[in-house]
């Protein structure tokens, strides 16, 4: 079985349901590009997590990425190795110097703990080509660097509000709420007047 490996692009609104969303990934070594519809909830951790925006406090991925960690279990990578009504099936591969077993998942959560662990994801390649299509003329694209490491505290502010300035409305509401829910106020604070001040 021939499998691709895949680049999370970007999280996007649908016109219907208004829970829906469209998680965007694209083949690594091509052009072609793929929707995954996700929920609202999912949407959010997303969004932080294609921003690379630290919450103060782990969320539920955070929390199975430090207790792998705990663990000396690594994550190889994800797959994406089913389709049907629908609907994506992912898995997990984890291993330590022993032991070797796949641990299945929601894909939206396998791919939001990829991103959290920087292990790559893949999809076989015959689902993928059923559903990829041509690339979007406007792509917004990962950066390349981690700013929790790269950067000076004062400077991770500075990259945050940037960050928070280039975002669209829409994106920033979303974001909001999952810097709630993960009870990082101080974020929340700073999405809610940037926020404000656009309205204003």
């Amino acid at each position: 079985m021939e499998y691709i490996e895949l680049e999370v692009i970007d999280v996007e609104s649908t016109q219907t349901p208004s829970e829906a969303f469209a998680l965007i990934v694209r083949e690594k070594e091509g052009e072609k590009e793929m929707t995954i519809v996700i929920g609202l909830q999912e949407a959010r951790t997303l969004v932080l997590l294609i921003n690379k925006i630290q919450t103060r406090r782990p969320g539920t991925h955070e929390l199975f990425k430090n207790f792998m960690e705990h663990s000396d279990y690594k994550l190889s990578n994800v797959t994406i190795y089913h389709y049907g009504e629908g609907v994506f099936y992912a898995h997990l591969l984890l291993q330590n110097d022993t032991v070797t077993f796949e641990l299945d998942a929601r894909t939206s959560d396998a791919i939001a703990i990829a991103l959290l662990m920087e292990a790559p994801i893949f999809i076989r390649k015959d689902i993928f080509e059923k559903l990829a299509v041509l690339p979007r003329k406007e792509e917004t694209k990962l950066e390349d660097f981690n700013p929790e490491i790269d950067l000076q505290p004062e400077e991770l502010e500075l990259y945050i509000e940037n960050k928070l300035q280039e975002m669209p409305l829409k994106e920033l509401e979303h974001l909001l709420q999952g810097a709630i829910d993960s009870e990082d106020f101080e974020l929340a604070s700073k999405i809610h007047d940037e926020i404000n001040g656009r309205k204003a």
